[in-house]
């Protein structure tokens, strides 16, 4: 059993967002603060933040600490020669955290030990989540496929079928070791997303809360995490075998709570959130100052990322699902390599490329059935090649289909079956707000024969149940 956390003072701020039909999927677990510790205060100030240019300095190495060590505690990096070496692999996914955290510009100090970590690592400034919220863009991560092509039910909170094979089943079938744990309703072993893991946790108590997350669940997360690497059946492997470990931190997600040990960003939702970030940030922080520590850490990659990101009404809407803008699923990605020089990959990458990448880390075989390609090259210092990326929101019973394509600084939006098309110039307008598609017609014309191409190699796989699909034609299920 995990421990009761020490917890911090906050105060909880139930932010109504306008136009939401349904609070997105939460967990529950959180200790609930009591009723003298916090202080409940309805906000309608949605204030329109910018993201800042997608062009931005790059980030130094932050100066200090002892000869030999990293300014955040991490290992150093080692010899070139160290790259032919097969890894464990963790993963941190931190939910809802937008893209423009302080390494790519943003002005606030809201996640300091992130900051830090960038300056040691290979960052790419514009990674994406496959789909805009936990329950499509997780399991496409986790199969290295889209959610289209995946077998499902059709509801919002949805649940995956045994048919699919996620990238713990192919770890083990090569004698790897796969583990996670959380904090998060959705990842009840019911919905499926256990599926493949050697050891899979939840925080006591979890549950699927459907109207928003009410609790804080990163100290105890952390306590699970360093429980789970502290087994010998998860860490001491045989000669060859590897660990691949994912925990996914949750506070960012809303509801946002003000946390009074932490520096104050205001209360507009953003400021709030930003206290979210920086809280989680902390907690991130201590597992890493320990995983450094472990015997494990010489072999370990540390990859960083969010499930997708978050909006503050950049687009109408507040917080994330239902469609497919730049603050919903461009993400952070940082990946802390042994033996690689700390650098910023600009061109995009999807989260697509994950499973295929850490598959190579942990000396497994290329796999053909994945639908990425491996970052192992780039991130050993080859020279990263233009690729489009196509995001996938399937449609259930409260979201409509929507798909997106990313390539070479254009963006291309389709809602339902293909029957509206948006265009964006995204190096000129990387907030999305004029949409290009009647006024430059040549380029709409390339961006949709590449679309149609890519869109029409997704299999489709329809949803199961008898719930009808929002926007589907009669008897469609896809």
């Amino acid at each position: 059993m995990v421990p009761p956390p020490a917890r911090s003072a906050i105060v909880r701020w139930p932010l109504l967002a306008a136009g939401m039909t349904l609070a997105l999927v939460t967990a529950c677990g959180r200790a609930r603060p009591s009723a003298d510790e916090r202080v409940g205060v309805a906000s309608t100030d949605f204030a329109h933040v910018a993201a800042p240019s997608a062009s931005v300095a790059p980030v130094a190495a932050p100066p200090g600490g002892a000869p030999g060590a990293s300014a955040s505690g991490a290992p150093p990096a080692g010899s070139p020669g160290r790259a032919a070496k097969t890894h464990h692999v963790l993963l941190l996914l931190i939910d809802s955290l937008r893209w423009d955290m302080p390494w790519n510009g943003y002005p606030k100090p809201i996640a300091p030990r992130l900051t830090k970590l960038a300056g040691e690592s290979v960052v790419y400034t514009h990674a994406y989540s496959v789909s805009s919220y936990t329950a499509q863009s997780v399991p496409a991560l986790l199969a290295g496929k889209y959610p289209t092509e995946l077998s499902r039910d059709g509801y919002f909170f949805t649940t995956w079928h045994p048919e699919n094979v996620f990238f713990g089943e192919r770890l083990g079938a090569r004698g790897h070791r796969a583990l996670s744990g959380h904090g998060h309703g959705y990842f009840d072993r019911k919905l499926g997303l256990a599926q493949g893991f050697d050891d899979y946790r939840l925080l006591p108590g979890t549950e699927l809360d459907t109207k928003g997350v009410h609790d804080v669940t990163s100290e105890r997360l952390v306590t699970l995490a360093k429980e789970m690497l502290s087994d010998p059946a998860n860490t001491q492997l045989p000669e060859g075998k590897r660990f691949f470990a994912y925990f996914h931190f949750l506070d960012p997600h809303y509801m946002y709570y003000q946390h009074r040990d932490g520096p104050d960003f205001g209360l507009s939702p953003r400021g709030l959130y930003d206290g979210e970030v920086h809280h989680t940030d902390r907690w991130v922080g201590e597992l890493l100052d320990w995983v450094w520590k472990q015997p494990f850490a010489e072999d370990l990659v540390v990859v960083i990322s969010a499930d997708h990101g978050e909006g503050f009404r950049e687009h109408g809407r507040s917080r994330h699902a239902y469609e497919l803008w730049d603050e919903l699923i461009r993400v952070p990605l940082i990946v802390h390599f042994p033996g690689v020089t700390p650098r910023r990959i600009e061109v995009p990458r999807s989260h697509l490329d994950l499973a295929p990448t850490f598959a190579e880390l942990m000396g497994a075989p290329a796999d053909p059935d994945l639908r990425g390609l491996s970052l192992v090259s780039e991130l050993r210092g080859g020279t990263p090649a233009e690729r489009p990326v196509l995001a996938d929101l399937t449609r259930n019973d409260l979201m409509d289909r929507r798909r997106a394509l990313v390539w070479e600084g254009w963006k291309l939006l389709s809602f339902g079956d293909d029957k509206t098309i948006m265009l964006f110039d995204l190096e000129h307008d990387p907030t999305e707000q004029r949409d290009l598609a009647r006024s430059r017609p040549e380029k709409l014309a390339e961006l949709r024969a590449l679309y149609d191409r890519l869109s029409g190699e997704i299999r489709r796989v329809p949803a199961t149940g008898l719930g009808p699909l929002l926007g589907a034609p009669p008897g469609q299920r896809w």
